[in-house]
Order: C-alpha cells, then sequence, then structure tokens
C-alpha cells in the first residue's frame, strides 16, 4: 500500500512539473520571446513552435508513454496486453509526429533566415537523440508488435533493449533540451547586462522555472522507471514467455 502511494504521488508531481514545462515554453514562445507567437512565415515566430512541440513530444508525452505500463498496473485496469501495448504505441507515435513537425519548423526558420543548420551541440545531440528516438519505435514495431520478426529468444533481448534504450533517450531529450533553452536564452532574450544585478527579465525567469520543471519532471519520471517496486507485472510476463517459449522449443 504504502509503494502505491508513493507511486501515485510520484505520478501526480510528474504530471505537474510537466504540465507547467509545456505552459511555461509556450508561455516564452507566445509572449516572452524576441518576436512573441506562432507562425509559418519562416520567421522567429516559426521557430516558436520548435521548442513547444519538442517539449510536448519527447519530455511530456515521451515520458508519460514510459510509465503507461506502470500506471496501468498499478491503477489495476483489465485491459488485454495487447491494448497496453497500443496505448504505450500510441504516445510514442504521437510524439514522434509531433517532434517531426517541431524539427521541420528549426530548418525552415533557418533556411528563411539564410543561416547554417547543425551548427551547435544542442543541434548534434538533438538529432541524434531524435534519430536514435525513430530506430527504437521502427525495432519495437517490427519485432514486438507486428510482425514479430526473430525468434523468442531474439524478442526477449530486444524488450530487454527496447527498455533500457527508451530510458537513455529519455535522458538525452532532457539534456538536449536544457541545451537548447541555453541557447535559446542567449540569442532570443535581451542580453542581461542590460538590467541591473536586482532586476531580471521576465523571460529569464520563464525560462529557468522552465528548466527546474524540466528536471523535476525527469526526476520523477527516471524515479519511477528506475524502481523495480513500480515494474509492471503484465511486462515481467513478456520477458518469461517469450523466454520459457524459447526453452521448450
Amino acid at each position: 500500500m504504502a509503494d502505491k502511494i508513493v507511486f501515485f504521488a510520484l505520478v501526480a508531481l510528474a504530471e505537474i512539473s510537466g504540465l507547467t514545462a509545456v505552459v511555461l515554453i509556450g508561455l516564452f514562445g507566445g509572449q516572452l520571446n524576441k518576436e512573441p507567437g506562432f507562425s509559418w512565415d519562416g520567421s522567429l515566430k516559426t521557430f516558436n513552435y520548435h521548442p513547444l512541440l519538442m517539449v510536448i513530444a519527447f519530455i511530456f508525452l515521451q515520458g508519460n508513454g514510459a510509465i503507461a505500463y506502470r500506471v496501468i498496473s498499478a491503477t489495476g485496469l483489465q485491459v488485454t496486453r495487447a491494448t497496453a501495448k497500443m496505448i504505450h504505441g500510441a504516445f510514442q507515435t504521437s510524439a514522434f509526429l509531433i517532434a517531426t513537425v517541431g524539427l521541420v519548423a528549426t530548418f525552415k526558420f533557418h533556411e528563411t533566415q539564410g543561416w547554417a543548420d547543425m551548427y551547435h551541440p544542442h543541434s548534434w545531440v538533438g538529432i541524434t537523440a531524435f534519430s536514435l528516438y525513430g530506430l527504437q519505435l521502427l525495432v519495437g514495431f517490427l519485432f514486438l508488435v507486428f510482425p514479430k520478426f526473430g525468434s523468442e529468444v531474439l524478442r526477449s533481448r530486444v524488450l530487454s533493449l527496447h527498455v533500457s534504450s527508451g530510458r537513455l533517450i529519455f535522458i538525452l531529450m532532457i539534456g538536449s533540451a536544457l541545451m537548447g533553452m541555453s541557447e535559446s536564452s542567449i540569442y532570443d532574450i535581451v542580453h542581461p547586462e542590460k538590467f541591473p544585478p536586482e532586476k531580471f527579465p521576465q523571460a529569464v525567469v520563464v525560462t529557468n522555472t522552465f528548466c527546474l520543471c524540466l528536471l523535476l519532471f525527469a526526476a520523477t519520471i527516471v524515479s519511477i522507471l528506475w524502481n523495480p517496486t513500480f515494474g509492471p507485472k503484465r511486462q515481467k510476463e513478456d520477458s518469461v514467455e517469450l523466454i520459457t517459449s524459447s526453452q521448450r522449443s
């Protein structure tokens, strides 16, 4: 009972911090950036889609997708294994599609401004994480959903790799988001030397608070994923079933 209370407290904290981060990054792009608002005209308003969509996709949706099995198990919902997989897959696929639009927004902005692409460490880390995420999604679907390539032994190993690599990719996404926010603070917020030390620009307060919410969200998601007492029973059954089937063959 105590474990379940802790679990749901962590989930609640994750949702509050995650949603707050989404609201803050939307506020930054919509009202506090050098060129606030959203538009698909190639201006900074186009770029403003990038952080908003990436945070929604690769932070909030990916994080919730990662703990979906655990939430389903903890709530006692009577759903089939296939349904649980569909819920998990819906989160992760939606995240990839939304993030793709966010990535395109960056390239469109750079092209319109005549800027080079991939010139900042954030870009390299971000595109690496994006590519790994796409590969993770494809391999997970082909081996664990349909048509389930390979033997039971291979699929058991793929499942184990899928779980561990998903956690790594999530951490990469958090790091990339923090690097991107640092870059944005340099280029898109009025230079701090124009303000007295006792007066921070509102945009700085918002972006710094956003980063703290991002770290809190990451900490709660990681705590849920790495705590063995929160592990979903159904995922354990998947691994046992695959290993048992391979031993019989």
